[in-house]
């Protein structure tokens, strides 16, 4: 008996001295990160969020900082959104990305997350929670350097279509709060809101319909999705308008500047909102399960967030500057930038 005993004894133990250095390896080994995206395909914004954080993965892979990344997208989908981030909380994830459909109804997950000691870093748009630290763009300096673009190009008495993106998500509403706000104390009517999903083919279905309405109007203030605007005016043969803006699609900013070439046709403002924004927030989100402490006073307002001032602007004045610094991205991407591991650290963390 006492034989067996001893031999439980020594079994025990190299199975326990087993299981920790099993532990170590794991550690070792870099972190399980997944990524949940609302939608990708037919949104060009998303499609290059999502590259430039492969290209984020594939260097912290290359520094043996990941062991397993996944990418998961609902599709617009709330229901499969939720069950996608329980799945990788099941699972056993280090860190979760969320560039969520709407800013709430995400909680039971979070909670969820939280309680298993998970970073939950939440990307882009900007969620309603205390408990988890959003890294978003400042949606509202975009959306006012643009609003005050268009009351300083049309004046007070004029009146403008607003196109906002998806209504419910929070960085849509915080621009068309802000244009609302911007606009009627500069005298400048909104005479059709509409949302175009982001979407260039909703966007010109959109402008059609306004334009066949007969309603009457000055200017266009746009998120992204100009594309399809401006087809819309050039295949219905009237005006263009005394202004747009939009966002930072690089075959939209060519095109504006080509309509542009020999003289201002049409004034425009483009305003940087960085789909790196994503790649960021995993740098950041690297850093909190490294065990970095954030700097005192980065987080801003009730949602823990870090802002991201857009600093890419282009305008008819600056605009041979502002192309010549894109001249080698392809037409398919946008003006984006995002911060390494290192640089998230020295910009954010003690």
């Amino acid at each position: 008996m006492r034989k067996f005993f001893l031999l439980l004894v020594a079994a025990l133990l190299t199975f326990s001295l087993a299981a920790c250095a099993g532990d170590e390896g794991t550690e070792d080994e870099g972190f399980k990160i997944a990524s949940h995206n609302a939608v990708i395909e037919g949104n060009a914004y998303r499609a290059v969020y999502e590259d430039q954080i492969s290209e984020q993965i594939a260097t912290l892979e290359a520094a043996g900082l990941v062991s397993l990344y996944n990418s998961f997208v609902a599709n617009m989908d709330p229901a499969v959104e939720s069950q996608q981030i329980e799945q990788t909380i099941n699972e056993g994830y280090d860190i979760i990305l969320v560039n969520p459909i709407a800013n709430t109804g995400l909680d039971p997950v979070i909670d969820k997350a939280v309680a298993e000691g998970i970073v939950y870093i939440n990307a882009d748009n900007e969620y309603t929670s205390d408990k988890i630290i959003n890294v978003v763009v400042d949606q509202a300096e975009w959306a006012r350097i643009q609003a005050e673009f268009v009351v300083e190009t049309l004046g007070a008495g004029t009146s403008v279509v607003q196109f906002n993106g998806i209504d419910g998500v929070s960085a849509s509403d915080v621009r068309s709060e802000v244009w609302v706000e911007v606009l009627t104390e500069g005298g400048v009517d909104i005479a059709r809101t509409v949302a175009h999903q982001w979407n260039d083919v909703e966007s010109k279905r959109l402008m059609s319909e306004i334009i066949a309405s007969g309603i009457e109007f000055d200017g266009i203030i746009n998120q992204e999705a100009a594309m399809g605007i401006l087809d819309a005016i050039e295949e219905s043969n009237i005006d263009y308008p005394g202004v747009i803006t939009s966002s930072e699609e690089v075959v939209w900013i060519r095109r504006i500047a080509e309509l542009n070439a020999d003289e201002l046709v049409l004034p425009f403002i483009v305003v940087e909102n960085p789909p790196g924004i994503g790649a960021t927030a995993l740098a950041i989100g690297v850093n909190l399960a490294q065990g970095n402490t954030l700097k005192s006073g980065v987080q801003e307002g009730p949602n823990n967030s870090i802002f991201y001032a857009p600093q890419w602007i282009m305008t008819y004045d600056n605009m041979e500057e502002q192309l010549a610094s894109i001249a080698d991205l392809p037409d398919s991407t946008s003006v984006s930038g995002y911060l390494s591991v290192e640089e998230a650290k020295e910009m954010y963390f003690e």
